[in-house]
């Protein structure tokens, strides 16, 4: 299945990206969807996916197809095909 993620804030900055398209296995979670962000990119954003798996970080608000999601439970989101997943970070400089 293919998901659109737009970047917004730091991760926009970090990876010189608007938006990129990630093709998952079917049933594929948020989870699932991070671990192919790292894959894909690497080390500029291995830290901010990776520093806790058992939730979304919680300096970035996630959403998909424009509602937030739970930060609790996020990573297990389950996603669709044609979903549109959009990370941005809460804080920013002044």
């Amino acid at each position: 299945m293919l998901v659109k993620v737009r970047y917004l804030g730091v991760l926009r900055s970090k990876l010189g990206l608007k938006e990129g398209e990630y093709n998952l296995e079917d049933g594929a979670s948020l989870s699932d969807l991070f671990n192919k962000i790292v894959e894909v990119h690497g080390g500029s954003v291995r830290r901010l996916f990776e520093a806790d798996r058992s939730r979304v970080d919680p300096s970035f608000v996630v959403t998909v197809n424009g509602v937030a999601v739970d930060r609790l439970r996020g990573k297990d989101v389950q996603l669709k095909n044609g979903d549109v997943v959009a990370i941005m970070s809460l804080i920013s400089g002044g």
